[in-house]
């Protein structure tokens, strides 16, 4: 017989409120780091890539302090408008480790054999906060994967 087992906070079937997601970011603990992981990956790559900015994430709240991350990509030097663009991404899951090793991967080994075929656009983590905590949500318990439109609530 199996029982079933529900996430600690909560009531099955309702959606969490306030308290709930207070209680949900207080359980979350940093595990790995985004400025050594990534940050320090796509500067290792600047001599290959153009790198830009193309936002950034700050989450704070009564309880937590400030957190600001700078969304990166990386894009490739031969852009031309006559050629197809290509978008590589990768850690819209912060769980999804692969996903950001993998993309950070592509662009040091093998997007060279793109050049002049297609553009290349790699943002290599989509959603820092979420990948240093290794969670799916980020900081707002929102999966920014089902927020992906354009009143999102998600900061990515």
């Amino acid at each position: 017989m199996t029982i079933p087992r529900f996430y600690p906070l909560g009531t099955p079937g309702q959606a969490w409120g306030p308290a709930e997601v207070q209680q949900w970011r207080a359980r979350q603990v940093r595990q790995r780091s985004y400025a050594d992981d990534v940050l320090s990956a796509v500067e290792q790559l600047r001599a290959q890539w153009d790198v830009e900015s193309y936002g950034e994430v700050v989450y704070a709240d009564s309880v937590h302090s400030e957190e600001r991350f700078p969304l990166m990509a990386l894009r490739s030097r031969s852009w031309s408008s006559a050629l197809p663009t290509v978008l590589v991404t990768g850690g819209v899951h912060g769980y999804e480790t692969s996903g950001v090793h993998g993309a950070l991967r592509f662009a040091a080994e093998h997007a060279a054999a793109y050049a002049g075929r297609v553009n290349l656009l790699v943002a290599p983590c989509v959603s820092p906060w979420a990948y240093e905590r290794i969670q799916r949500w980020n900081f707002d318990a929102l999966d920014p994967n089902r927020s992906f439109r354009a009143d999102s609530p998600a900061q990515e």
